[in-house]
Parts: C-alpha cells; structure tokens; sequence
C-alpha cells in the first residue's frame, strides 16, 4: 500500500483510499486530479480486487478516456478492461444491449451531423415549406437545443412557427430509419436506466462509478449517473466549481454544488495543492474567484517559487495592445523561451485579428486552436470576395464563391451554366448578364439581376463610402446578416463581430497608409493574399492563439490575457445577472491558472468598434487583483534608422541579406530582386508589415 501512495500528498492519499460513502473531490486547478483518478482505479484493481470490468470511470472527451485508460494500465502493468468512456458512449453500449426496450433493433444507426441536415433537408421540403426561412441548419441546431432541454418546441415557435411540426416529423423519421442522433444517445440512455429493473441490474453490475469534470454534466447526464449509483452510494465525482464555464450550452453547477444534498453521507475531499503555478499567479486566482458566491470554497496554495510579478500593459488602443503582446512573445523567443511555450488568449474569436497582424509584422509564427485563422475565416472570404468581384472583373473564382451565398435559388445547375458561360465570356458581369438572359425561371433571372445590380452598387461605393461603411454595406445590402443568423445559429453573432471587425481592419489600414479608392483595396488584398500564403508554412514551433473557453485542461509557461475591459471580459451579455458575472470571473480565474512561470494582463483604453475608436473601461477583475503582485508595463520610445542609397549592383553582389529601408514600411531584408535599373522590383521583408515588392528607386539600403 505505501508503494501505491508514493508521490501523492496527503489530501491526495485520501481520496485514493476513501470508499467509505459517496466521494465528492474538489480538485482545484493544477492540484492533480487525475493523476488522483487512476491511482484510485488502480487501488480497486490491485489491492481490494475490484474487477476491472466492473469499474466505470467517465469523462468529456474520447481523447481524456483514451488517456486515462493509457495511464490506468501503465499503474497496473496490463490491459486492464476498465470501462473508461464519455457519457455518450457508455448509453451507446446501453442502447446495443436494450434497444428493443424504446422500440429500436439493436442494429441501429447513429446520425452525424451532415445526415441529420440531409434529413431536415427532406422534411422541409415534403412539408412544402421555405428552404430559406427554415434552414436546415439552422434547424439541426434549434433542435439539439430542445433535446437538451435549453428551450421547449413550443418556446421556439416565435422564430419558426412550424417548429414542433419539424420537430415531431423529424423524430418520426427518425425512429422509421432505425436510427439515433448524438442527443438521443443520452436522452434514451436515460429512459432505459428508468426501468427498475434494467436500474438495479447495472446498478449491481458496476462495482464504482468515477465521474470527471463533474462540474460540466447537464441534467441527462445527472441523472444517469444517479440512477448507476443512488441506492449503493458507490460514487466518486472530481470537478472544481470554480471551473464550470459552460452554463451556456447546458452544463449544471448546482450538479456539484448540491452534491451532499443527493448523497447525505458523502465525503468531501479538496486538493488545494497547486503544482502548475507560481505563488504570485495563484494569489492573484485565489483573490479573483474569492468574488463569487456560488462555489464550496477553497483556497489553493504551492511550494513553487513565488516567482515575477504579473506584468500589466494599459495600451492607448487595441492596436498598440496587440504590438505589445507581439514584441514582448518575440523578447521571451530571444531569451530562449519556445514558442509552444507561450499562450495568447482572448475573450471572443474577432480579437484575434490585430493579434495575429502583430505577430506577422514581428515574423512570428502562430497557431490558432479551436478557430480558424481570421482571414480564412468563412464569413471574411465571403465578404472578401464580394470585394474582389467588384475590383477584378476576371476573378471567376471570387464570382463562383458569392454566386449562392447568401442563397439565391441558384443551384448545381445554374453555376454550371455559368461555368460554360465564364469559358467563352472574360467578364463576370457580363457573363451573369448572358446567364440571366438564358435562365427560363423568373425567380433566377431577377435573383442574377440582383447579384448584378449589388456588384456595380459596390463598386460605386468604393470610392464613396469609407472602409469601414463599405464593408458594412456589403454585409447589408447582400443580406449577409440575416444568411448568418439563418445558417449559424449558434455562433452568427460572434460571426457577425468577425465581418465588422474587417472593417476595422480595412479602415485602420487606410489610415495607416493614406491610401483610398481602388488603390486602398488592392494594396490590402495584395497584403492578406501574402499573409495567408506564409500563415500557411508548418513549423514545429509555434506561439498559440485562442479563446479563454478553448483554454481549459491546458497550461502554459508564458500566458498572455488581452482584452480586459468591461463589455469583452466580462462580456457583455453577462453584465445584467450577478449569475452571469460570477460565469464570466470563473472564465478569468482559468485563464489565470493556465499560466505556469509567468502571467501578462493587458487593456486597451480605446478599441476600434464599428469603424472608429470608443473609449473603454478596464475590468473589474483587474481591480480584484492585489496591486502588490502587479508590475505595470512602461512604454518604449522606438529610434529611426540611418540609411543610404542602394543600387541593384551592390544588392546583387552582397553574400549576405541587403538591408534596405523604405519611407513607409522602414527597414527590411531583401528576399529577391527582379530586373535591373531603378524600375527592378525588389522583393523585402519588413518587420512591420510582411513581404512587399517596391521598385528599386523607393529603396535605401540601411547604414
């Protein structure tokens, strides 16, 4: 027995050895919860004997079970025949063995997410109704929300008065093809565990229940692991309350927070032990979630160092915020800090943006998890390449990608038209007006109208409207906003945000490089076409973008928190409920805790919304931080380079990189240089602003 507890701390110890009554185990951040859960699973097998088969232990992820399987039998030396699993799969071996039960074979189908739209795709059309108000998209996911119990069928008839009629012929259809969703899995995982008898069966069968990340389950998931567990008590559940940030899509905290009124007896056990942060970082959590009511309370603490300061920009705006998060990254990299080795959060996915203009400009290669890239964005290439259509009359492409989006009853059979069209004709315009004249529809020859009429409304508007009126006038008058809504439901607003936030970004370039009309659009699609090609090159190593939420489970030497401002953290939509506030401090209290050696926190006191500058109001949470663990950021003056002429002979003859400096992007390396005489074109990066190719007599080469 003392071999198993050798390097668990003595709360740790505990929980692997109690099983005296139910076991709730507040595991706070970095404390090692699961190192606690499979040394626990190993105990049952090794030393009281349990059958490893007769052991279930539960968590959120596929991936986390197949790790926490690894680990189990790496402790025991074997295969060890634990059934570790998401909720999802555990009621899919349920519904294999007792389908016949709610009236399925068990040779049943599961859906994905394509056949379910497929499925929705036909009922709305056997019902006769508006492929385009009633998306098939958006109605998949209106009805994964009812499933889950967000919202009713009935509730939902504000927005789509035939809902519960979709709805009832959906799971109709459904149970006639023999098949389930992914929601079904639990809901019928459920009903079957409902049945006394099939209850008290796996109830026996099952020696212990461990539950993972307990403070994340929803109502279906609580009450499967009730009925599994409620008359023996056999249950250990592991979570943080202090880490419940998904109340959006379901999860339940009262799950945990009410945990001894399910289970009267139940023992309560906190890891308190931090291993992950500093002293200085965990004060600085401890302070923060120590705001909120709804939690057990605990209070975490380490051995490690108390190591530095948190450092704390206040930058003029978002721009010199992102410039900040960009030169100090590229500091750490010279000291010798990898690049997987530092984080960069934010609170919303458009943030990303002047983030990732930033590192480009310092040469720094980043990954975005859990999100794209904001130009490959879906929402910005569409409005992208409205822009494009309306500059280069022979960009096919651009016109084959906005051609049915937002939809226009143009389908399959039209583009190809088009395409046969396109061969023969050089100009888009042209080529829709020569479709338009073919098309036998009269719904398709005014939708092709249309397209054309807000192509050539664009371009008048190019040298009307400034840069961020444009783009929102491309969004408005093609009806993007409401396409968004109908075929996203359940992120249109943050994609929404996405396409505003482009024109922010047009309208900051403009500025920044005094430029309008025609050639203001063409020197920044020239600049985002390069960008995304060197985005593209794969590196080992790489700074890492993302959402706080995505932050979850991860940890970092180095984390960056941008965006502390009331209104983006906390967030807007949290700023009516005290519910909603204590959601938005926990969503800062992990990001907080994902920090390992060193924390940086940064606002902007201006931030670009809707095409111009507003002011702002640091968080709360920052003033929720004990000043003495901050360190606050000082500016830095930047001084000018000295230059010479540059010839094309001397650039030539170099052996090394020439640099070369230019009025407007400052310095750069040479990359390559095409044709001779003051007209060459030379193609430089610049620190600033990527790759640029500048005639030759706009170069001086740097002293």
């Amino acid at each position: 027995m003392k071999e198993f507890l050798k390097g668990l701390n003595r709360e740790q110890a505990e929980a692997v050895l109690y099983f005296d009554s139910p076991l709730l185990i507040l595991a706070g951040a970095g404390s090692g919860k699961t190192r606690v859960i499979t040394y626990k699973i190993a105990y049952m097998i090794e030393e009281l004997k349990y059958k490893p088969e007769r052991i279930l232990a539960v968590t959120f992820t596929n991936k986390a079970a197949r790790e926490m399987k690894e680990r189990v039998e790496g402790l025991v030396g074997s295969s060890a025949p634990v059934i570790v699993s998401t909720f999802h799969s555990f009621c899919v071996r349920l519904l294999r063995a007792h389908s016949v039960r709610v009236g399925y074979q068990p040779n049943f189908l599961i859906l994905d997410s394509d056949d379910k739209k497929r499925l929705l795709r036909e009922i709305i059309r056997d019902m006769d109704l508006d492929s385009e108000l009633y998306n098939p998209s958006a109605i998949a996911s209106v009805i994964s929300n009812i499933k889950n119990g967000l919202y009713s069928a009935d509730s939902m008839t504000i927005y789509y008065d035939r809902i519960r009629e979709i709805f009832e012929a959906y799971n109709k259809r459904l149970k006639e093809n023999n098949a389930f969703d992914f929601d079904d899995l639990l809901i019928y995982g459920r009903e079957l565990l409902r049945d006394p008898e099939l209850q008290k069966r796996y109830s026996d069968f099952f020696q212990y229940v461990l539950i993972d990340e307990y403070q994340d389950t929803n109502r279906v998931q609580y009450e499967i692991a009730r009925a599994l567990t409620k008359e023996k008590g056999n249950i250990c559940v592991v979570g943080d309350e202090d880490q419940c940030i998904y109340t959006w899509r379901g999860a339940n905290i009262d799950n945990i927070l009410s945990f001894e009124k399910d289970f009267p007896d139940a023992k309560i056990i906190k890891l308190e032990k931090n291993y992950r942060c500093t002293k200085v970082i965990l004060d600085a959590a401890n302070a923060v979630i120590e705001n909120n009511k709804l939690r057990k309370g605990k209070k975490l603490y380490t051995d490690n160092p108390a190591g530095e300061p948190i450092r704390l920009y206040a930058a003029e705006s978002d721009i010199e915020e992102a410039n900040f998060v960009s030169k100090t990254v590229k500091q750490f990299l010279k000291k010798g800090v990898k690049p997987s080795e530092i984080a960069v959060f934010y609170r919303t996915n458009s943030q990303s943006r002047v983030i990732e203009d930033a590192l480009r400009k310092e040469g720094i290669s980043y990954q975005i998890v859990g999100g794209l890239k904001f130009y490959e964005r879906k929402e910005i290439k569409d409005i992208i390449a409205y822009l494009r259509v309306a500059l280069f009359e022979k960009d096919t492409i651009s016109l084959l990608r906005i051609l049915n989006v937002p939809k226009r009853g143009l389908g399959s059979a039209v583009e190809k038209k088009l395409k046969e069209i396109l061969e023969k004709e050089s100009s888009n315009i042209g080529a829709l007006k020569i479709l338009s004249s073919e098309l036998k529809m009269e719904k398709q020859k005014r939708a092709v109208e249309d397209l054309v009429g807000t192509i050539e409304e664009i371009r008048e508007k190019l040298h009307q409207l400034k840069p961020y009126d444009l783009i929102r006038f491309i969004v408005v008058s093609t009806g993007y906003e409401e396409y968004l809504r109908k075929e996203n439901p359940e992120d249109w607003e943050s994609r929404l945000e996405n396409t505003k936030e482009l024109g922010n970004t047009v309208q900051e370039f403009s500025e920044r490089e005094k430029l309008e009309g025609e050639e203001l659009y063409l020197e920044f699609l020239s600049t985002i076409t390069l960008s995304s090609d060197q985005d593209e090159i794969e590196e080992e190593e790489k700074v890492t973008l993302m959402t706080v939420h995505a932050s979850k489970g991860l940890e970092f030497p180095v984390v960056f928190i941008t965006g502390l401002e009331e209104g983006l953290f906390p967030h807007i939509k949290s700023l009516d409920t005290k519910e909603g506030i204590e959601e938005e401090r926990r969503l800062f209290y992990v990001a907080i805790t994902r920090a390992k050696r060193l924390l940086a926190l940064s606002y902007a006191k201006r931030r670009r919304t809707f095409g111009s500058y507003r002011d702002t109001r640091k968080s709360r949470f920052l003033e929720e931080i004990p000043p003495y663990l901050i360190k606050e950021v000082k500016k830095r003056e930047s001084q000018p380079a000295v230059t010479k002429e540059i010839s094309v002979k001397s650039v030539q003859k170099e052996k090394r990189p020439s640099l070369v400096f230019h009025k407007k992007f400052g310095k750069g390396v040479v990359r390559r240089i095409e044709g001779a005489g003051e007209n060459a074109k030379v193609t430089a990066f610049f620190a600033n602003y990527g790759e640029k190719t500048i005639v030759m007599k706009f170069l001086k080469v740097l002293g």
